[in-house]
């Protein structure tokens, strides 16, 4: 009987090509073969003509390198062990976005146009820097290739980066009203993704400095929160240093010191019923002994959300969020940027500046009231 064959698996890049995989056999060796052409059509002609040529016992394939194999081996020789963390993953970062976008084609066959094409569509998302960035790693991927005679040129020359106004994108903030909804919603039901959403929306925290939070960093009689870290989430799973490697304190109003201590309380029954050891006395701590995932987080608030608006929204967004609120509260601009954690003023400023218009009129408002309350006296 003859044996069925399996059906050919085509996905789709983000440049728009096609791509498959295939098992060829090369001189009585069978290996692995990628196939990525601009149509379904060519895709399946070429797949047919490999396997008629695999099949005759004729098939060669040319060794040149593969865009995947050489960014893991620029990553473990350049990279890895060598430089920071943080390089470390932007260059993964980096390389993630092109091969994504690419497939694993070789690396010779991207070409300045088609790379300018990848710039472009990284610009459609990510601020003019990020982009920059990604840019500028790939660059130094492609400059060590041509040094080490894998390629002749360099496809990232001459390019022009695409990106968004990061001023701009920061702009993206919930609306009173939506804040106000969405409270509501998180304090329905208690849970640890919840409390984490409420305590984004009261005091601006970074998630990673959310998550580090132990119970001696909370002092509920002086209303407040020592921030001495943060959580390596992504890559280390562990404390860190906060982003400006500085220690910061916090004041929470009474409503939050109100629902922390409801949370403490149930959060001493959830740890005991799950039979949690929670080692490092953590506030935010999950079945595993860990602090509870940005993925958790976010899938949860994304779910709250839905009954308000069909926004995309984060938990950085909710970031962005509690620094207009402080601003718009007419709140000294300094004690804005120590509450936030930002490095230099001029981060809260760029906040200030697209929200200048709702704080002039309210600037002009005091003004108008002040001088009429003179006249009138």
């Amino acid at each position: 009987m003859k044996k069925k064959k399996d059906k050919l698996q085509i996905k789709k890049l983000k440049n728009g090509k096609y791509t498959t995989r295939i098992n060829v056999k090369v001189k009585g060796v069978w290996k692995t073969q990628r196939v990525t052409k601009d149509t379904i059509e060519e895709v399946e002609y070429k797949v047919a003509k490999l396997n008629k040529k695999s099949k005759d016992g004729t098939l060669t394939l040319n060794s040149s390198l593969k865009l995947f194999d050489f960014c893991d081996i620029y990553i473990k020789t350049y990279v890895e062990k060598i430089l920071s963390d943080s390089t470390l993953n932007s260059y993964e970062n980096a390389f993630r976005e092109l091969k994504d976008y690419f497939g694993n084609i070789k690396l010779d066959k991207i070409e300045p146009l088609e790379y300018q094409l990848f710039i472009n569509h990284l610009g459609k998302e990510l601020a003019y820097s990020t982009v920059e960035t990604r840019h500028k790693k790939i660059t130094a991927m492609y400059n060590k290739a041509i040094m080490l005679n894998y390629v002749k040129s360099n496809p990232t020359s001459g390019v022009k980066i695409a990106g968004q106004d990061v001023a701009a994108m920061k702009l993206q903030y919930l609306e009173d009203d939506q804040v106000a909804h969405l409270k509501k919603l998180v304090e329905d039901s208690m849970s640890v993704s919840r409390a984490v959403i409420f305590l984004a929306i009261q005091t601006g925290m970074r998630f990673g400095e959310i998550i580090a939070l132990t119970w001696n960093s909370i002092n509920f009689e002086r209303q407040r929160i020592v921030v001495k870290n943060s959580w390596d989430y992504k890559k280390k799973k562990t404390f860190v240093p906060t982003k400006t490697e500085e220690r910061r304190t916090i004041f929470i109003d009474d409503s939050t010191v109100d629902y922390l201590k409801k949370y403490k309380k149930w959060s001493k029954e959830y740890i005991s019923n799950e039979n949690i050891t929670n080692d490092l006395s953590l506030v935010f701590c999950t079945r595993d002994n860990q602090p509870i995932d940005n993925q958790s987080c976010n899938k949860m608030l994304k779910k709250l959300f839905m009954n308000i608006s069909n926004e995309y929204v984060t938990l950085h967004k909710l970031r962005h969020t509690h620094t207009v609120q402080c601003l718009e509260a007419g709140l000294d601009i300094i004690y804005v940027s120590e509450r936030l954690g930002h490095a230099d003023i001029s981060t809260t400023m760029e906040y200030y500046t697209h929200v200048s218009k709702k704080l002039r009129n309210m600037n002009e408002d005091r003004i108008s009231n002040y001088f009429n309350k003179e006249k009138t006296s």
